[in-house]
C-alpha cells in the first residue's frame, strides 16, 4: 500500500528540488527551475487566503530583511566597481535571489499552514534522494573510475561538482540528527548520502562528514550510556584508521582518493604526509591570498560584487566564502552577510540579542531545545565548508541553511506552546 503524500509536503519537496537539483548549465534547467518555483510559490499563496496575501513568519521576515541587504550591496556595488559588474549582478538577481525569496516565501506559507519543521526537513531530505539519484544518473561511472578523476560526478549535468558535495554534507548534518533523535529509519538516506559524498571524492566534504558523524553519535542519549558511546567511538576511530590505511596503500584507491584527502589534511593541520600538493591546493592557496591582498587595498566596500576574478591569472573566484566577501564587498559585506549567522548561533546557544536604539544586550532564550544541538552542528558544518567555497549567492547553501533555521524555530515554538498549555 502506497502511503498518502500530502499536498503540501509534495509542493514542498517539489519547490527544494528546483532549486537544489535544477540550477545547472544544462538545457533550460533555470527556467524549469523557476517556472515549478513560481507554480508551487502559487499554490502556497492561493490556497492560504482568498486574496492571495503573502503570510510570512518572524523568521522569514528576517531572513528576507537580511538577503536583500546583502543582495542590495551586491546590487549597487556596480557604482564603486573596479570593473564592470552589471551583467554578473543581473545574473545574481535571477537566477539566485528571485528564486531563493520564492523558496523562503513557499516555507513561510507552508509553516504558517500548520506544517510541521519536521515536516519541511524531511522534504529537504527527499529533494536530496532525487538529487544525488540525478547526479548519479547524469555521471559516467566507467569513464570515473577508469580516469580516478572524482571530479566526473555529476559533469552532465554541467555544474561544479563543488556544488554537489557541499550540499550533500548540509543534508547529511540534518538527515543524521534525524536519526539520532527521531527516527533510525532516516539511517537509510543518510547511508545513501554518504554513498555519494564517497562517489564524489570531495575532501572537505570527506573531512566535514567524517567529524559531523562522530560528533552527532557522542551526543546523541539513544546510542546508549556516554561511555558505552565513547569506547564505540574509539572503535570507530580505529576502523577509520585502517580504512585510511588500506586508501593509501592501494594504488588504485590512493590514486581516487587518498592523495587528494591526505593534502587537504596536511594543508590544513600543517601535518607531514610525504605527499606533493596538488594543483588545486596550490590554485586556492594563491587565490586566498591574492583575495587578502586585494582587501587589504579596499577594505570598506571591496572592489564590487564579482570583480575579485579580474585580479587573479586564472580569473576565478576566491574559492573561500571569507575572503570573497572582503574582496568584493570588503568589511560592510562581511559583517552584514554574517551578522544572520552570529544571531542564529547565539540563537541556538540559548541567548537572544536584544536591540533598544542604538544598545545592545544579550538575554537567555526561554526555548531551550535538543534542536539547537542540529541548529549549532549545522552552522559551524556550514561555516567550515566555506573555508573552501564560496557560498553567499548559492541556493544550494541557503536553501538548506533557510530549510534548517525556519524548522527549529517552528519546533521550538511548538515545544514553548506545549510547556505552557
Amino acid at each position: 500500500m502506497i502511503p498518502k503524500i500530502k499536498t503540501d509536503n509534495f509542493m514542498m519537496w517539489l519547490v527544494l528540488l528546483m532549486q537544489l537539483g535544477f540550477h545547472t548549465n544544462t538545457g533550460y534547467d533555470d527556467i524549469v527551475s523557476i517556472v515549478v518555483s513560481v507554480v508551487v510559490f502559487c499554490y502556497f499563496v492561493f490556497t492560504s487566503t482568498k486574496n492571495g496575501r503573502i503570510s510570512m513568519t518572524s523568521t522569514g521576515k528576517e531572513f528576507a530583511v537580511w538577503y536583500t541587504v546583502v543582495m542590495g550591496l551586491c546590487g549597487i556595488s556596480f557604482i564603486w566597481a573596479t570593473h564592470g559588474n552589471k551583467p554578473f549582478i543581473l545574473e545574481m538577481f535571477l537566477n539566485t535571489f528571485i528564486p531563493v525569496m520564492i523558496t523562503m516565501i513557499c516555507i513561510s506559507q507552508y509553516l504558517k499552514r500548520g506544517n510541521t519543521g519536521q515536516g519541511l526537513m524531511t522534504a529537504l531530505i527527499t529533494a536530496e534522494i532525487f538529487v544525488t539519484i540525478r547526479a548519479l544518473i547524469n555521471t559516467d561511472v566507467g569513464q570515473l573510475l577508469s580516469q580516478m578523476n572524482t571530479r566526473l560526478y555529476g559533469i552532465g549535468l554541467g555544474v561544479n561538482y563543488n556544488h554537489f558535495t557541499t550540499q550533500f554534507a548540509l543534508v547529511l548534518c540534518v538527515v543524521l540528527f534525524m536519526a539520532y533523535y527521531i527516527n533510525r529509519l532516516y539511517y537509510i538516506p543518510a547511508a545513501f548520502i554518504v554513498l555519494n559524498i564517497l562517489v564524489s571524492g570531495s575532501r572537505k566534504v570527506l573531512i566535514a562528514s567524517a567529524i559531523m558523524f562522530l560528533f552527532m553519535y557522542l551526543i546523541s542519549s539513544k546510542s546508549g550510556s556516554l561511555g558505552k558511546r565513547i569506547r564505540t567511538a574509539v572503535v570507530i576511530v580505529v576502523i577509520l584508521g585502517a580504512g585510511i590505511w588500506f586508501i593509501l596503500n592501494n594504488s588504485f584507491l590512493n590514486d581516487l582518493i587518498g592523495q587528494k584527502t591526505m593534502v587537504a589534511l596536511r594543508e590544513m593541520f600543517y601535518m607531514d604526509v610525504d605527499k606533493d600538493t596538488d594543483y588545486s591546493v596550490y590554485q586556492r592557496a594563491e587565490l586566498m591570498k591574492t583575495a587578502l591582498e586585494v582587501f587589504r587595498s579596499h577594505p570598506i566596500i571591496g572592489v564590487g560584487y564579482y570583480c575579485f576574478l579580474n585580479y587573479n591569472e586564472w580569473q576565478l573566484y576566491a574559492h573561500n566564502n571569507y575572503l570573497e566577501l572582503m574582496a568584493d564587498l570588503g568589511l560592510v559585506g562581511l559583517l552584514a552577510y554574517y551578522s544572520f549567522y552570529i544571531t542564529n548561533i547565539f540563537r541556538f546557544l540559548g541567548i537572544n540579542i536584544s536591540v533598544d536604539g542604538l544598545k545592545f544586550g544579550f538575554r537567555k532564550s526561554s526555548r531551550r531545545s535538543s534542536w539547537n544541538v542540529l541548529g549549532l552542528t549545522f552552522m559551524f558544518t556550514l561555516m567550515f565548508l566555506e573555508y573552501g567555497q564560496v557560498t553567499f549567492f548559492r541556493p544550494y547553501a541557503l536553501v538548506p541553511l533557510m530549510v534548517v533555521i525556519f524548522g527549529i524555530e517552528n519546533i521550538k515554538s511548538r515545544e514553548a506552546q506545549k510547556r505552557s498549555a
